[in-house]
């Protein structure tokens, strides 16, 4: 393309440029051009006491580094996009505030342009069931909810509309692993496709991990990243997780991801867990509710004839305006 442009001498560009572009005067889509020692800088208009020509320029494009920075969207609503997202392998799943809705393709359609990993967006409308499953509405890409999630070095196969998976928990996950010594016996009371079970029979040697779900897509996928990761010693049963527990060798440590409604779980594992042993136990609450949420596990422990300590307590992550997701690592004695 043609563009007016200064010439000034290579040693003096970067000056030169920076000049331009506190004055508004660098014009944007066009690259700077360079013939032996001079160097071409294209404008918009002529810089007060400098000379310009025309020339024949590239296009050029900066990259985009947020969907924000693409997405065609009125004034008015813009202040109302989410900030953040979660990516599931190459599914991008977002929430929508009701008023984005109708604008949901050209929003997915964005972050498609912002993210070349990304090749499928739906919008989550809410985890619901027993089984925590989320629900997803098609936005752009591939009408898919299959998907491969890597983390920490392992593979995951996942359906995002069949078994709940958070790659949020990343951290978490990783975590919580690190505690697991040689030998020990964990159960993951809510294993879904098994990215806590796989980590830590992969990296900590425990004698054995149990992965219990009541959700049957998230066995079958939990078995195939069982087989995908090549690991052994991990125990995949479908049923009720404290009905399963119940049928076990007293465990060393038991991992209650379901943070939605935590306590019946917590009071099967409270007589079950070793003496000495862990239970890492999640649950979403207001910042004020967690000293109490704290007394009340010491007192639910006592009441079924155990001595609880809470170790570490920590905020994971937001979850809504109101709540955060915490965790609690709770020694049983």
């Amino acid at each position: 393309m043609r563009s007016l442009c200064v010439a000034v001498p290579r040693s003096r560009a970067e000056a030169v440029r920076q000049e331009l572009l506190a004055a508004g005067l660098l014009r944007k889509g066009v690259a700077i051009a360079q013939e032996g020692g001079v160097v071409f800088l294209p404008v918009t208009a002529a810089p007060a006491g400098r000379e310009t020509a025309e020339r024949e320029f590239r296009e050029s494009f900066a990259p985009i580094r947020s969907y924000k920075d693409v997405v065609r969207l009125p004034d008015g609503l813009r202040p109302l996009l989410p900030t953040s997202f979660d990516v599931v392998g190459d599914i991008a799943i977002v929430k929508l505030p009701h008023e984005l809705a109708p604008h949901g393709a050209a929003i997915a359609e964005a972050i498609l342009r912002a993210n070349t990993s990304v090749h499928v967006v739906a919008a989550d409308e809410g985890v619901k069931g027993e089984l925590r499953v989320r629900q997803l509405r098609h936005l752009a890409g591939p009408d898919r909810t299959e998907t491969v999630h890597r983390e920490h070095g392992l593979t995951y196969a996942v359906d995002v509309a069949r078994a709940y998976f958070s790659p949020r928990l990343g951290s978490e996950r990783m975590r919580v692993a690190e505690q697991v010594r040689p030998g020990e016996v964990v159960v993951d009371m809510f294993a879904g496709v098994g990215p806590y079970a796989v980590l830590i029979a992969k990296r900590r040697q425990p004698r054995v991990v149990y992965a219990f779900d009541a959700n049957p897509d998230a066995i079958e996928h939990l078995e195939e990243n069982v087989r995908r990761n090549r690991v052994t010693g991990v125990t995949a049963r479908l049923g009720d997780g404290p009905s399963l527990l119940a049928a076990i060798e007293p465990p060393d440590r038991i991992i209650l991801d379901y943070p939605h409604e935590p306590e019946p779980a917590f009071r099967a594992s409270v007589p079950r867990v070793r003496s000495g042993g862990v239970v890492h136990y999640y649950a979403i609450l207001e910042t004020a509710k967690v000293e109490d949420r704290e007394r009340g596990i010491v007192a639910t422990a006592k009441g079924l004839g155990r001595a609880a300590r809470i170790e570490a307590g920590r905020e994971v992550h937001g979850w809504s305006p109101a709540h955060k997701l915490f965790a609690f690592d709770i020694r049983v004695s």
